[in-house]
């Protein structure tokens, strides 16, 4: 992961950004963990003046740049820039101790989709894995992403998160 920020920031496309968006910083890192999408990785970074993120999209040696969007955020939330020296899992070893979270505690959850997202949270620097099982339930875990310590694990019905319109 510390690899495709590295190649993302020394790009034409984020340099070209960065000179015109002075104020932005690394806010979350993406994956949706499946066949079609496993070469993927969306690299979000928030724009303090715009209080938008912009998203760069990699694929196959590919980039590129979304444009800005508004933050999904509670009205007061901060958001708080990725540290990359609190790095210290990569995506492979958070998604095996997810993995091995759900088949001791949730192992009757199978999963039908992954996703997983590096950012910095009001709780701290985690990655944050989500499972969207068969049961129609998603089970959302939260490990801190320089300990490695599950934080926070939590089984929700998708019927109970309620409508979406």
């Amino acid at each position: 992961m510390l690899e495709k920020i590295k190649e993302l920031e020394a790009s034409s496309e984020f340099q070209k950004y960065k000179n015109k968006n002075q104020d932005i910083f690394l806010a979350h890192v993406f994956y949706m963990i499946d066949e079609v999408n496993k070469d993927i990785v969306q690299v979000g970074y928030y724009n303090k003046k715009t209080e938008k993120i912009v998203t760069f999209v990699m694929e196959k040696g590919k980039i590129c740049t979304n444009p800005e969007e508004q933050v999904f955020k509670e009205q007061k939330t901060v958001i708080n820039p990725i540290e990359l020296s609190r790095v210290k899992i990569n995506i492979e070893e958070a998604l095996k101790i997810a993995e091995e979270l759900r088949n001791e505690k949730y192992k009757d959850q199978l999963p039908i989709k992954r996703i997983a997202i590096l950012q910095h949270l009001p709780l701290g620097q985690v990655w944050n894995i989500t499972y969207v099982t068969q049961a129609f339930k998603t089970l959302n875990i939260k490990i801190d992403s320089k300990t490695k310590k599950i934080v926070s694990d939590k089984l929700v019905s998708i019927v109970e998160l309620g409508p979406t319109s």
